[in-house]
């Protein structure tokens, strides 16, 4: 027999059930939590784009993105990747909702959209590792555009501030007087 036809057999009713309790047991749990305080907002100027739950997801994500160099800076908020991406949002709001919803669907996606039944912010480092790696190498092209959207938004706050400077051996902006246009020549 087919799935097709399996399905065939069943009543609409019955379906609907199934659906009603996969949905209650991938949701449900991981609607519950709050955010956890080393990922949060924590005290500072208020979000003008995303809200706390998304503050919390990019950081958790951008500790995964940037990799073991670049984590401590986030983890000690020497680089605030939430309130940095923030404030670019709000410079350009066309892309705020669509970041929202792909923040919300890393947080809130369960299976069999997302491998998980977790929220993203409460799951282990490997566990984050897993759920990145699945959206960036995924089939589906909505998983592959939403972590490419957090992944872009995350490098380019992350390495456009002055404190991940060290980490590339770029010497800053040049022609500002700190960095000079000889600067730029030297091998």
């Amino acid at each position: 027999m087919t799935p097709a036809r399996d399905l065939r057999g069943l009543e609409r009713r019955t379906v609907l059930r199934l659906f009603g309790v996969a949905a209650a047991v991938g949701v449900l749990p991981a609607g519950c939590g709050g955010i956890a305080d080393d990922l949060g907002p924590g005290r500072g100027p208020e979000l003008a784009m995303l809200s706390a739950r998304h503050y919390a997801v990019l950081t958790a994500a951008a500790l995964r993105i940037v990799g073991p160099a670049g984590a401590p800076l986030i983890a000690t908020r020497t680089v605030d990747v939430g309130r940095l991406a923030d404030a670019w949002l709000a410079r350009t709001p066309a892309l705020a909702a669509p970041m929202g919803q792909a923040l919300t669907l890393l947080e809130f996606g369960t299976w069999p959209l997302v491998g998980k039944a977790r929220l993203f912010t409460a799951l282990d480092d490997a566990g984050r590792d897993r759920v990145l790696a699945e959206c960036m190498g995924s089939r589906l092209e909505l998983k592959r555009s939403v972590f490419r959207g957090i992944r872009s938004l995350v490098l380019l706050v992350f390495y456009g501030h002055e404190a991940s400077r060290p980490l590339t051996g770029y010497p800053g902006p040049f022609g500002t007087g700190t960095v000079t246009i000889a600067d730029a020549m030297r091998d």
